[in-house]
């Protein structure tokens, strides 16, 4: 990246000459920091002091126009001057105020009157406050640099831009009172260009019941062969072309050509306390889970079609946009719990997990062995069918995030972290506390739990492997959606 750097002293001219050398070496600092991680470094001939110095500075970052520009305090510096010289800035260069500690001076207080006139003239920045020699500073100043870096709000802008023209199934709506997954049709064309196609899940039950015998036993011999097991039993999961697994594979079918059909690009399903309050009919845990993988019977090598349980429209939305980033299955799963001892959250839903995350293979059978059929959950579903269990494969880096409405305004909080590797029997111990028959991630967030408890405001949740918050940041404020990056 290019990085500018401007340092501002005293407004006095006799107090700008004595405190030139500590400002220049507190700049030189930040500029050696930066170039030794590769950047370009712009910096002005002179510390900023009167309006000349200001005038000079501003046009030497206009003309060099830097993907970011620093804004350096370490002594006491006159408010004004820093907002004359943001007032000759491209309004769309971001901008980091650094505040640098040296108790001889009050570069402290220079810093935050400065952020306060920021404030007052309304233009955004960030802030850091330390020894860039200091990790804990580095880090912050890395992941300013990160959320502005212009190849990933690049990339954020193209994944947003997808969106637009897109159709989303809403099959039939939010179940058992989710607020955080109701949406307002008009809104989302209006925001995003995406149109809402409205049907129930009774058509798509009544179009299960049209699949081919032999598409729906491919399926079965399918599973059979590639699944690491399948727990049949007497009541909730039974094998053959009536049996209750049959089932769920003609209706995951009916989705997938239903889609097809109507040009669907992602979904919501409500699933629970419709069909699966009834015997009769099926869960749809195996459904979201095929429709979010990579690969089927049919198709060996398929685009996930992202589909959220609970038809969870905002979290589908989430979804997709992720999806947009990086082309891989996305993580739906609830907040299900933390584990004070291990320091390790369990993410845990109904099946709605893609079997991707089970190995990340590109081959979907290699993740589909990781996986056990267990039949539905007696407490939860009186519907028949099963649940596609495994254990997430272990990732370094993960960015969760999720899409929610203020008031009626869109906002994402978004976050890194990591998927943890654990102990077979340490795992299996732990998947017990919850829903033993569900798939499971066990989580480290780097947010604390008092920041997830005061910020975060749904109880689902959506992962992609890797570091993605820039290119959502991005994405967000082309979508006229607020990004909360927290930290």
């Amino acid at each position: 990246m290019k990085i500018g750097v401007v340092t501002f002293t005293d407004g006095r001219a006799r107090v700008a000459k004595l405190t030139e050398r500590d400002c220049l070496g507190f700049q030189d600092r930040l500029v050696s920091y930066f170039k030794r991680k590769k950047h370009t470094v712009v910096t002005p001939r002179k510390v900023v002091w009167n309006w000349d110095t200001a005038q000079q500075a501003a046009r030497k970052m206009a003309v060099s126009y830097p993907d970011v520009v620093v804004l350096n305090f370490c002594v006491w510096s006159f408010p004004d001057l820093t907002a004359q010289v943001v007032n000759l800035l491209p309004p769309d260069i971001p901008l980091l105020l650094v505040g640098n500690i040296m108790p001889a001076h009050p570069g402290w207080v220079a810093f935050f009157a400065s952020a306060g006139t920021l404030d007052e003239i309304g233009r955004p920045f960030g802030r850091v406050l330390g020894d860039i020699r200091k990790a804990d500073v580095q880090k912050e100043v890395e992941r300013f640099l990160q959320l502005h870096d212009p190849d990933e709000r690049a990339r954020g802008e193209r994944a947003a831009a997808m969106l637009h023209g897109q159709r989303y199934g809403e099959f039939d709506g939010p179940s058992m009172g989710m607020y955080t997954g109701h949406i307002d049709p008009s809104q989302w064309m209006e925001q995003f260009g995406i149109h809402v196609y409205h049907r129930g899940q009774l058509h798509l039950w009544m179009l299960a019941q049209k699949i081919a015998d032999e598409r729906v036993e491919a399926g079965l011999k399918w599973l059979e062969k590639n699944c690491g097991q399948i727990l049949w039993d007497k009541k909730k999961l039974t094998p053959g072309l009536n049996g209750t697994l049959a089932r769920q594979v003609r209706m995951y079918l009916a989705m997938k050509d239903f889609c097809k059909l109507e040009g669907i690009d992602f979904c919501g399903l409500t699933g629970q306390l419709d069909m699966t309050e009834w015997p009769e009919l099926c869960i749809g845990d195996l459904q979201e889970a095929l429709l979010n993988d990579i690969g089927d019977w049919e198709e060996p090598q398929k685009k996930p079609l992202i589909c959220a349980t609970e038809c969870d429209s905002n979290g589908a939305l989430t979804m997709q946009l992720m999806h947009h980033l990086t082309g891989t299955p996305v993580l739906f799963a609830d907040m299900r719990h933390y584990n004070e001892k291990e320091k390790i959250y369990d993410l845990v839903n109904s099946g709605q997990h893609a079997p991707w995350f089970a190995k990340r293979s590109n081959n979907a059978r290699t993740n589909w062995k990781q996986c056990r059929i267990f039949p539905a959950s007696d407490f939860y579903f009186k519907g028949g069918g099963g649940s596609v269990q495994f254990y997430a494969a272990p990732a370094k880096t993960v960015t969760f995030g999720r899409i929610v409405r203020l008031r009626g305004s869109y906002r994402m909080h978004m976050f890194t972290g990591s998927f943890e590797k654990l102990a077979a029997a340490k795992q299996e111990r732990l998947a017990k506390e919850t829903t033993y028959e569900w798939p499971h991630a066990y989580a480290r967030f780097d947010i604390s739990l008092a920041t997830l408890r005061d910020n975060y405001s749904s109880n689902h949740i959506h992962a992609v492997i890797g570091d993605h918050v820039g290119a959502l940041a991005a994405a967000c404020d082309v979508l006229g959606i607020e990004p909360i990056v927290l930290t």
